[in-house]
């Protein structure tokens, strides 16, 4: 018979070598529980997506409302000539205020069929077909044309703008915030390394 194998004490026990892939395993494994500890870190991408959409909505409120409606208003009052318009249409857009509103009135060349232009993204209510409404229109375009109530003194606000004015500091607080998160994390990453 063969010899009889000695019983080992607890102390004496010990855990056999592992393998290089076992090794690769248990540091994958120890890698992963650390990430999943670590605070989550804020792209740059992301913060450069959300100061671009920042720039794009102050953009959109300078360029599509501001600057058109008021060199709008500053051309009629320079130059514009007053007259009266008979509305031709009045029709209501799909969210129920006024749509593209059509009047006729006697130009330099004769009539002329126009939509009334927009102020801000906002067109004039209270304007029912048939009825007759003062217009100032450009001379030089006649298309350009708004009712005197606005030339004299035209809207501080519409929607599209009211919409732009919230939402610009939004973004740009959560750009700030997102930097902020970021500085922090890293800092915090930093210490530990």
């Amino acid at each position: 018979m063969g010899r009889k194998k000695q019983k080992r004490g607890g102390a004496e026990w010990r855990q056999p070598p592992k393998s290089a892939h076992w090794l690769a395993v248990d540091t994958a494994s120890r890698e992963r529980r650390a990430l999943g500890k670590r605070p989550v870190l804020p792209q740059r991408r992301l913060i450069y997506s959300v100061f671009a959409a920042f720039l794009l909505t102050c953009s959109a409120f300078l360029f599509f409302f501001w600057i058109p409606s008021h060199a709008l208003v500053d051309d009629l009052r320079s130059r514009g000539i007053a007259t009266t318009a008979e509305v031709t249409d009045s029709p209501r857009d799909r969210f129920g205020s006024a749509g593209n509103i059509k009047v006729r009135f006697d130009g330099p060349d004769g009539p002329v069929h126009k939509t009334l232009s927009e102020w801000g993204g906002k067109r004039p209510e209270g304007l029912p077909q048939g009825s007759f409404v003062r217009v100032v229109y450009d001379p030089n375009d006649p298309g350009r044309v708004l009712t005197q109530k606005w030339v004299n003194d035209p809207p501080t606000l519409t929607l599209p703008m009211a919409a732009c004015l919230v939402v610009a500091p939004l973004l740009l607080a959560g750009g700030v915030a997102l930097v902020v998160r970021r500085r922090k994390v890293l800092a915090l990453l930093g210490d530990k390394t």
